[in-house]
């Protein structure tokens, strides 16, 4: 571990150094110690960055010393001193990049070059042997030089004089590549040296591209650098000369270093000056040649990176060298061997060559020249061959290799002739040491060249030449695919892992142990190197688990067939395989980097099979101790050995695994049957009946488990039973027994461990492992997994302590709850996964809510059985680390959060432990108190956060550390604080309310404390920061930062009492501004959420927390404060008020969720009413103010509660009904008068009233209105809460009210709420269902139609069903009403309202208003209009929005076509063909440009495309074969501009909105909008000779429930496919996507639906199977009511489809007439069952379903009716129109017509109609049923 220390402490330490010489002789001793000491620590020290040189002038400073002291100094010096110097120089110079200049370069070198002189060179060998001579005595000093000059001997770096030389000629080169090549001194991070490695990189930048700095050099610069390559030309000569005089003889072994280095920088002044001399390149030809005149890895390595970086930069140099560098490598030269024992990387020669020949090829240019290049070097692998004729003309047989696809690839016309011709004079050893090289290069050339078609080239000849190839070659070839296979594409990766499968299976005959080693050790290099590739992980793993199944089923084969004498070999082989395997599995979250698709559980239960079957598992010699420990480790990571979703496992899946074979198995399970007894001699009996496979798996578990256990990893255990038909099977007692045994091991390990004090570190993952499976939704897993970690925490108590275990104990009965709660929160859309964000953790929970409940009562009962014998064992530690639990500031909270986890905390956190032996017991009949630590514990508690946050503080006021800590905290805030305090919170709320602030919500809950703090540390009222305080959170105005500012605000409240009213007017103004900017509550952008829950929620939740707290607050003031009730009051006032500022009533808001903050604001403001005393006639004001408010929210259709959400539902109901228990009690008090006049003077009544008495009885009259109305109110929530009348939830409450009115008083409450609120009066006739009602609405509606203009649902109720003689003159109005829903203004053209001018006018203006997206669905009916369209205005109408919308105009087009003519044939014709036919071509005629391009080619497609249908009829009998051949015929004679697909591939674009989930400003934040494409495909059925318009109206009814059900947010499917009729008796279908019928089920032996989803999603425990099922019932339930309103019949399997996710669609068939929907026993087995809880959601979906749409009856009955003119088969007159109104029952209540369905879905199960039908479709058309 290495120290850092700061430059003053280095500076002290060189100033003492300094100092040392000059000590008296007395302090030598001493002096001398200390020295040797910080010398000692030198190596283990981190220096300071700054004490490096910072500037180029130190480092020739200190050169220029050297060279002084070179010449100057005693050889003694030099020896000891200025050579170690210089040598430390030197390493800093190679090793530490620095941005040198080129006139730095010069001047560092003029400095070495007098390094270089001969003399100089001369006089220090002359030294340096001379101080060996001379130090041979044993003097101190002489042992000193001795040892130093030992040491760099040993090191190899002996000191010389050619030392020196190598060392400058390494360090000019360096620095002047940096000079040349540098990216600025910003790059250059000081960091800890490493060796050469500022050489290598400057070397390494020089390659990578072209250097030209000649326009940037001086003429100094450029004498320099031609000096000094010169002197280094003269230095290669020098040494050259040397090394011939030399040869067979020893030498310096410094003259080939200083040649190489020599030649590099040679090559680089060349570069630098741009200057290509041809002597130099002439010897590098030489040098890389076969001629050479030396032969030395450091010489050649040399010649090669200077022939590269000349090539880079000079490319002729590059053409000329490429054929070169060919003949070189191909020599077989000594510098080019390689030990594969000793060393399998290639030599560093060959290594160059190979990246200098890449940069050859690459700066020649030409594709052409990469591949030629590496055809030739392959070849010569063929060329080496023993037997060359067959390796070269025949492709190596790998056909053995499943997959494979190794093309054949020859070189150019005679290569290998050629190449054959040059290597014949070579001896076999030669041309193997030629093929070796040959590999080396051309696989190191594929990775510089990094192109995907090289790589697989060189791959795929490597594999050829493989198996013909000796030992030694195919050792080279197997080690370099390694290195390609990273770099491989997908394909050819699958190819090199199957061909080293081979090779293991099959070793080469040559030398079969040194293959399969050689293989063995690729295989685990591969795998150990694969983290490079994460995506080939899968299958790599994959493959190698195969590998040794197959060579485990080969071992079997062998010994069946008598061949045991040759297993003993295989069976070592197979038993090394775990080394590759344990390699990759070693790799970091491998399994998590691997599809969840992967079916990883099969490979790895056969490869446990195959060690089991062999006993690899126990103590046997078949395996070697490292096999074991790897064998340890792969059972380490193997995942679950039993498939959950696998339907017949046991009968199945186990017992014909093909890994066992049987003829071998049948003979040796004998002795494994005798171990597992001798395992259980329990259930030695058991086992007799087991077959062998079944006592292979049972073998398989105990042997596994014990090797998990024995590595402290038991939590797999019960999840051996996450099958169900393992859990019904015989196994399952002996896997009950086996899992104890294991559990006992593991508890015996567990306490040498405790005793030892060496617990290992996964027992506190695998408790929570255990914990998680506690939850699982398998019982039998549940039960295992708490049976066993009850006996771990009941053995060992003190884990409790463990706090990762502790916090996910507590977390998990959080989440447990929160799954529970679902059932209220979320009814019919249930969720399976729940996260905890604090502990990280995933639970998977089944969708039953009785079992979830269950799992919590077990999981709450045991920890807190396990917390009290923690708390009995080690309390303090316990209560320390739920304290710990408790202090999670950092979670935002809303104050309806519950946390059953914290609540348990808590409870222990507080528990006296039964350690505690000194509290008194005291006994009182009156309360069952127990004594506990609260005070303790919230003592500790604010300690801790009090002293936390003073330290937290002093950091952050400026780092002053403990010395600023004073005994107490400063009273005052100082002036300086608050001015900063101020300036944040204002820069604060400035940047919200622009929306560009970056806040988090952490970041303004902890500036709103902050804030608080201040205010309450300020000597006096700082009123601005007060009004900051209130600002920003309803700047903000979210619910997390109302909270934090309620939060805030009553901390404020609680220390400064002083401040609550300025704090409360505030507020109250803040309010007021809410209103004033229509926020919350008072948001009109709520009135257009029907899809949104979750933002209308996020909108409303703010005021409901301000009333939260505001009557929290009233509460507490009401008694003693004046002041703060009379800011409440005119709080109350302004918001009742509201609605007034909006003319349709919508402020405060309107939608269903706002029901109860509506309904709460209002219980407020009575509330505050009652226990005011104020003026009378204030009173009045007042409480006419609430009811005006109460009156408004029903002054709106009436609304269904939205979503699944039963506590909103609940809470609704209850806010209801506390409303109406006020509104019941309420009365006028008028006992407080503060004027003298009398109570019957007009200054004193409320305006329009007489006297007090008069406005007391007209209030009575409007009290009991709105008792009725909330009373209705309340019987609907009800009803939508418990649509079945289920016992089980709340019960409908009698109707006091509205059963003691008669018709009088109805029509008088008519009348009453026409007073208030005209809307109230009309939307009463569609809450009460009373003929009274309803006629008295009509009749205030047609005496005053002025007052309900505003009103579209008003209209009807002057108009009635037909156009009235006395109506017509209230029609004035009707320019200015309302908009009414376009099919009810196309209603307005039939003939029963007699063509009025006014109402055709209003009804095509109500048509032109409406978004023509809104008016396209609606386009048959518009149509069908144009048969009474006298005067016009429909056919106008179509004309100008033609010329709006292309997708209208074409639309418009083919609708009018297919009403031409009648029937499915389309023979008989319509009698508004003329006018269509002319319409259609007054359109077209008008079309021009693109548009009418457009137009002619997709209608010629189309009808080009249909026509083919048609000619198909008269094969429809045919052969599929015949008719297929047909359509491809036609087809072929059609003309488009693309080929024709039966599915067409749609693009579509989809925008991503990713708004910080933390960031304060919510969903107003700056979303990060990502835009993205995507391709999907859709089919089409193109048809001809059947009426698509039945079809087209069927769809667009589903389309409108679908719309429906979105509204209210009840979770149904539909898919209204699109039809589109394109003429008479012909259209277009869309085909629904990944679906099949349930006709094609039968076709395909699939004889029931259950069993169908079983075998496509899984067993029923699994999510997938639940998952499905939801859909298919939220799909069930909507498309049952879809049937029964429109009768759609024709309900065979044929027509009914699945989709992929579970959902059923009906397709075809309606008919409008009387019949129920299609509910058999098979869809109700998939449901559960009649008694399941599935079954129980479809019948309240149904019901809901149905509930949903009454309200919108009249606008689906307008469609339907519109076409009635087109004599469609399903219309039978007036009749159906009559029969479908019949169908929504809308004479009867809700709860009337809940009951009602819940009779129609009764009748549907027990209908025995449709399988009569489907057994007649069975005989007819042969669609198969189940009954």
């Amino acid at each position: 571990m290495r120290v850092p220390m700061p430059a003053s402490k280095v500076h002290c330490n060189i100033a003492f150094g300094e100092l040392a010489p000059s000590v008296p002789d007395e302090h030598i001793d001493r002096t001398l110690t200390v020295l040797v000491e910080l010398l000692r620590d030198v190596p283990y020290i981190d220096f300071e960055p700054s004490l490096a040189w910072t500037g180029a002038h130190l480092i020739i400073s200190f050169l220029s010393k050297i060279l002084q002291q070179l010449s100057t100094a005693p050889p003694q010096q030099v020896v000891t001193q200025t050579l170690p110097s210089f040598h430390g120089l030197y390493r800093a110079l190679v090793s530490v990049p620095f941005p040198w200049s080129v006139a730095q370069w010069r001047a560092l070198t003029s400095l070495l070059s007098q390094l270089l002189s001969a003399e100089l060179v001369e006089k220090l060998n002359d030294i340096l042997v001379n101080a060996i001579e001379a130090d041979m005595s044993d003097d101190e000093e002489g042992m000193y030089k001795q040892s130093l000059l030992t040491r760099y001997v040993a090191a190899g770096r002996p000191l010389t004089g050619y030392f020196i030389a190598c060392c400058v000629a390494e360090m000019q080169w360096t620095t002047l590549a940096q000079a040349l090549h540098t990216p600025g001194e910003e790059n250059f991070v000081p960091k800890p040296p490493v060796d050469a490695e500022a050489s290598t990189l400057a070397w390494t930048a020089l390659l990578e591209q072209k250097l030209d700095v000649s326009g940037d050099l001086t003429a100094e610069d450029k004498e320099g650098l031609k000096n000094t390559g010169v002197e280094a030309n003269k230095w290669v000569s020098e040494m050259l000369a040397q090394i011939k005089e030399l040869e067979g003889m020893e030498g310096d072994a410094y003259v080939r270093e200083v040649m190489a280095e020599s030649l590099k920088l040679t090559a680089l002044c060349s570069v630098a000056l741009q200057d290509l001399d041809s002597s130099p390149l002439t010897g590098l030809k030489v040098m890389l040649s076969d001629n050479a005149p030396v032969y030395d890895a450091l010489v050649q390595e040399a010649a090669l990176a200077c022939t590269a970086l000349l090539a880079q930069n000079f490319e002729e140099v590059a053409v000329a060298m490429v054929s070169h560098l060919r003949r070189f490598v191909v020599l077989p030269l000594h510098i080019f061997e390689c030990e594969f024992v000793a060393d399998m990387n290639a030599p560093a020669p060959l290594t160059a060559a190979a990246k200098c020949l890449a940069i050859c090829i690459q700066k020649a240019s030409g594709e052409d020249l990469i591949m030629s290049s590496m055809y030739s070097l392959l070849n010569y692998i063929s060329a080496t061959a023993r037997d060359h004729s067959s390796a070269m003309f025949e492709a190596a047989s790998l056909s053995h290799i499943p997959g494979s696809t190794f093309p054949y690839l020859r070189g150019p016309e005679g290569s290998g002739y050629s190449t054959t011709m040059g290597l014949n004079n070579y001896s076999q050893d030669q041309k193997r040491l030629v093929a070796i090289s040959i590999i080396s290069v051309v696989t190191h050339l594929a990775l510089e060249f990094n192109r995907p078609e090289v790589v697989k080239l060189t791959v795929s000849m490597l594999l050829q030449r493989l198996r013909s190839a000796e030992a030694a070659v195919e050792a080279s070839i197997v080690y370099s695919l390694v290195d390609l296979a990273l770099r491989a594409p997908s394909k050819t990766f699958e190819d090199i892992i199957k061909a080293l499968s081979a090779i293991n299976k099959s070793s080469n005959p040559e030398d079969p142990s040194f293959s399969n080693n050689t293989v063995l050790a690729a295989q685990t290099r591969l795998a150990q190197e694969l983290s490079k590739r994460p995506e080939y992980f899968e299958p790599y793993l994959l493959e190698l688990l195969t590998l040794f199944a197959d060579k485990g089923v080969a071992i079997q084969t062998s010994v069946s067939s008598g061949k045991e004498h040759t297993s003993h070999d295989v069976v070592s082989e197979l038993a090394a395989l775990v080394l590759p395997i344990d390699a990759l599995l070693s790799q970091p979250d491998i399994l998590s980097k691997i599809p969840s698709t992967t079916d990883l559980t099969r490979y790895f239960r056969n490869f446990w099979y195959i060690c089991v079957l062999f006993r690899f598992t126990e103590s046997s010699p078949k395996i070697n101790e490292w096999q074991r420990a790897a064998l340890l480790r792969i059972a380490k990571q193997t995942p679950n050995l039993v498939a959950e979703g696998a339907a017949d496992f046991v009968s199945g899946e186990l017992e014909y695994d093909v890994v066992l074979r049987k003829d071998y198995v049948v003979t040796a399970v004998n002795e494994h049957r005798s171990i597992l007894a001798q395992y259980l001699p329990a259930r030695a009996y058991d086992m007799k009946a087991f077959s062998p496979p079944q006592v292979i798996f049972l073998l398989t578990m105990h042997d596994v488990e014990t090797l998990r256990a024995r590595a402290v990893l038991p939590s797999s255990l019960p999840l051996y039973f996450v099958n169900e038909d393992v859990n019904n099977s015989a196994l399952k007692p002996c896997m009950d027994a086996i899992a104890d045994k294991v559990i006992r091991g593991f508890l015996v390990e567990l306490s040498r461990q405790i005793v030892e004090h060496s617990l290992a570190k996964t027992v506190s993952s695998e408790l929570r492992s255990l914990l998680y499976e506690s939850c699982h939704r398998i019982a039998k897993v549940r039960e295992l997994a708490f049976k066993y970690l009850d006996k771990l925490i009941i053995a060992f108590p003190s884990l409790m302590c463990d706090q990762p275990f502790c916090f996910a104990l507590l977390e998990t009965l959080t989440v447990l709850r929160k799954a529970c709660e679902e059932e209220f929160l979320s009814e019919y859309s249930p969720s399976y996964h729940f996260h905890s964000e604090r502990c990280g953790f995933s639970l998977e929970l089944t969708d039953s809510y009785a079992t979830r409940n269950e799992i919590l009562a077990l999981v709450h009962k045991n920890a807190a059985h396990w917390f009290s014998l923690a708390n009995a064992r080690a309390p303090i530690e316990l209560q320390v680390t739920l304290q710990q639990y408790l202090a999670d500031h950092h979670a935002v909270v809303l104050p309806t959060d519950v946390e059953l986890g914290a609540s348990l905390a808590l409870q222990f956190a507080s528990a006296v432990s039964p350690s505690e032996r000194k509290i008194a017991p005291i006994a009182s009949p009156w309360s069952n108190w127990k004594p506990d630590r609260a005070k303790v514990f919230t003592s500790h508690f604010a300690a801790k956060e009090h002293y936390a946050g003073e330290g937290a503080g002093l950091r952050l006021y400026g780092q002053g550390g403990l010395q600023r800590l004073q005994k107490s905290v400063p009273a005052a805030a100082s002036t300086e604080e608050i001015r900063a305090m101020k300036q944040q919170m204002s820069r604060a709320i400035q940047e919200i309310g622009d929306r560009t602030s970056n806040f988090t919500v952490q970041d303004m809950r902890r500036l709103l404390f902050r804030c608080t703090s201040v205010l309450i540390a300020v000597d006096g009222n700082d009123f601005d920061l007060l009004h900051y305080l209130v600002t920003l959170p309803f700047r903000a105005f979210n619910p997390i930062s109302i909270s934090a500012g309620i939060d805030a605000w009553t901390w404020l409240v609680s220390e400064r009492a002083d401040l609550e009213i300025m704090l409360l007017l505030e507020i109250a103004n803040a309010w007021t501004g809410t209103i004033n900017h229509k926020q919350g509550i008072f948001s009109s952008v709520l009135e257009y959420m029907d899809h949104e829950q979750a933002s209308a929620k996020r909108l409303l939740t703010p005021h409901a927390l301000l009333l939260r707290a505001l009557t929290s607050r009233f509460q507490a003031v009401r008694y003693h404060h004046a002041g703060l009730i009379l800011i409440l009051l005119r709080l109350v006032l302004r918001s009742t008020r509201a609605h007034q500022l909006s003319v349709a009533n919508m402020i405060p808001s309107t939608h269903p969720l706002a029901r109860e903050v509506r309904f709460s604001m209002l219980l407020f403001g009575f509330e505050v009413l009652k226990s005011s005393r104020m003026d009378t006639y204030t009173e009045l004001k007042m409480r006419e103010e609430l009811y005006a408010a109460a009156f408004s929210w029903f002054a709106a259709r009436p609304q269904w509660s939205f979503g699944g959400d039963r506590v909103q539902i609940d809470a609704d109901t209850k806010i209801m009904q506390e409303f109406s228990r006020v509104i019941h009690s309420d009365g006028i008090r008028g006992d407080h008068l503060t004027t003298s006049l009398s109570t019957s003077h007009p200054g004193f009544c409320m305006p329009g009233h007489a006297s007090l008495a008069e406005y007391a009885a007209q209030h009575k009259n409007r009290n009991e209105l709105l008792r009725l109305l909330v009373e209705n109110e309340i019987a609907r929530l009800i009803v939508w809460a418990n649509p079945t009348n289920d016992l089980k939830r709340e019960q409908d409450q009698p109707s006091t009210i509205e059963k003691s009115f008669t018709d009088g008083i109805w029509s008088q409450s008519v009348r009453t709420a026409w007073k208030i609120n005209p809307a109230i009066a009309v939307y009463m006739a569609e809450r009460f269902k009373v003929a009274s009602v309803h006629s008295e609405v009509s009749r205030l509606v047609r005496a005053q139609p002025k007052e309900v203009i505003d009103i579209p649902e008003a209209l009807q109720f002057m108009l009635g069903d037909q156009l009235q003689t006395g109506n017509r003159a209230s029609l004035k109005y009707l320019l200015l009403w309302n908009m009414v829903p376009p099919v009810t203004a196309i209603t307005y053209f039939q003939p029963r309202y007699k063509n009025h001018p006014l109402l055709i006018q209003y009804a095509h203006q109500v048509l032109q208003q409406h978004p023509v997206e809104l008016t396209f669905f609606f386009v048959p009916q518009v149509v069908q209009a144009l048969r009474n369209d006298a005067l016009g205005y429909v056919e106008r109408f179509i004309f100008e929005t033609t010329k709006i919308s292309q997708l209208f105009c074409h639309q418009i087009i083919w609708n009018m076509k297919a009403n031409c003519f009648k029937g499915d044939a389309g023979e008989e014709e319509d009698s508004m063909k003329p006018m269509l036919d002319r319409i259609t071509e007054m359109i077209v005629a008008a079309l021009s440009g693109p548009a009418r391009n457009f137009y002619d080619r997709e209608f010629e497609f189309f009808n080009e495309v249909t026509s083919i249908s048609g000619k198909l009829k008269p094969y429809i009998r045919r052969p599929k074969q015949e008719k297929k051949a047909k359509i491809d015929e036609w087809m072929a004679q059609i003309q488009v501009d693309a080929p024709f697909m039966a599915t067409f591939k749609v693009r579509k674009e989809k925008i991503e909105s990713i708004v910080d989930p933390d960031s304060v400003l919510g969903d107003e934040a700056q979303p990060l909008q990502r835009k993205e494409e995507y391709d999907v495909w859709q089919a089409a059925i193109f048809k001809v000779g059947d009426d698509c318009r039945q079809d087209v109206l069927a769809l667009q009814i589903i389309a409108m429930f679908k719309n429906i059900f979105e509204s209210v947010g009840v979770m149904l499917y539909l898919y209204p496919y699109r039809v589109t009729a394109t003429g008479p008796g012909m259209g277009v279908i869309d085909v629904v996507p990944n679906a099949t019928s349930r006709d094609e089920m039968g076709r395909a032996k699939i004889n029931d639906l259950y069993a169908f989803f079983i075998g496509k999603y899984g067993n029923p425990d699994t999510i997938a199977f639940q998952e499905a099922r939801l859909k298919f019932i939220q799909s069930m339930a909507a498309y049952s009511v879809a049937c029964y309103i429109l009768q759609i019949k024709d309900r065979h399997n044929g027509n009914i489809m699945i989709d992929g996710e579970g959902h059923i669609v009906h397709i075809r068939g309606v008919k409008f007439e009387p019949n129920s929907f299609k509910l058999n026993h098979e869809m109700v087995v998939v449901m559960g069952g009649r008694q399941s809880q599935g079954y129980q959601l479809f019948v309240n979906l149904t019901v809901k379903a149905f509930l949903a749409i009454r309200p919108h009856a009249e606008q689906l009955i307008d469609t339907v009716a519109l076409m009635l003119g087109t004599g469609l088969p399903s219309f039978k007159g007036e009749g159906t129109i009559r029969r479908l109104r019949d169908r929504f029952q809308l004479q009867l209540t809700e709860r009337a017509a809940a009951e009602y369905m819940m009779g129609v879905i009764k009748n549907a199960h027990e209908n025995v109609r449709s399988t009569f039908y489907d057994g007649f479709q069975k005989m007819q058309n042969g669609i198969p049923y189940a009954a």
